[in-house]
């Protein structure tokens, strides 16, 4: 089964990085990927990864969008039966795919579910199915009122609520993640407080995007 990867990526600081990142992926035993890089309102990026990279699809916003619209970008734009969301700072262990995909057939034959390749208890980035991508409006998994933070918690809470989440048997944590201070950290440092607020109002009304599709700002229309 094909398996889409969303990769968004802003600064041409990390293109090192995001070469690492989509051999790792090309090296491992699942062989049936294909990742897609968002070069997110930086037209250089697309250029050094249409030369460096084989085998990928690049697409690029014209200017900054942030995670949360180029993830759920590619989830809209690409069709596949999985898909796994993931960052230009990965590093994919040989069969770090293929647990992911065995764990997914065993608890969600359905493709309605999530399996994390990050921490066994946080989603951070994960293997999802189709059917759970089609669940939500637009196929926009990742909640619209938030530009880059606390997506991740509230698709958590909601794929824990509704019993659809589950991680490789015998692993903490599947993918090294640099977590870098670099030019990227500092961009998404700027919407850290605007996510937050946001994220405190959809608590406080009770808002869990997946469980219903509310919305506490005017983003959605994507």
């Amino acid at each position: 089964m094909k398996i889409i990867i969303s990769i968004p990526t802003c600064s041409s600081e990390r293109i090192p990085l995001l070469v690492k990142t989509v051999e790792s992926i090309q090296a491992g035993s699942y062989k049936n990927v294909h990742p897609v890089i968002v070069a997110d309102g930086n037209p250089h990026i697309q250029g050094v990864a249409n030369k460096r990279l084989h085998h990928v699809s690049v697409i690029s916003n014209k200017e900054r969008m942030d995670w949360v619209y180029s993830t759920n970008r590619v989830l809209r734009e690409f069709d596949a039966e999985y898909y796994i969301y993931a960052a230009d700072d990965l590093i994919f262990p040989p069969d770090c795919i293929e647990c992911a995909m065995a764990t997914m057939r065993e608890r969600f034959p359905d493709g309605f579910g999530v399996v994390t390749i990050g921490r066994k208890t946080r989603c951070c980035f994960a293997l999802i199915g189709r059917k759970f991508v089609e669940h939500f409006p637009r196929r926009q998994v990742f909640c619209p009122d938030l530009i880059h933070y606390r997506s991740d918690s509230e698709l958590l809470r909601v794929v824990k609520k509704l019993n659809k989440f589950a991680f490789a048997p015998k692993r903490d944590s599947q993918v090294v993640h640099s977590r870098l201070k670099d030019e990227t950290w500092i961009l998404a440092k700027g919407v850290r407080a605007k996510d937050f607020l946001v994220f405190q109002r959809r608590e406080k009304k009770g808002y869990m995007w997946g469980i219903d599709f509310n919305l506490v700002t005017r983003r959605g229309n994507d």
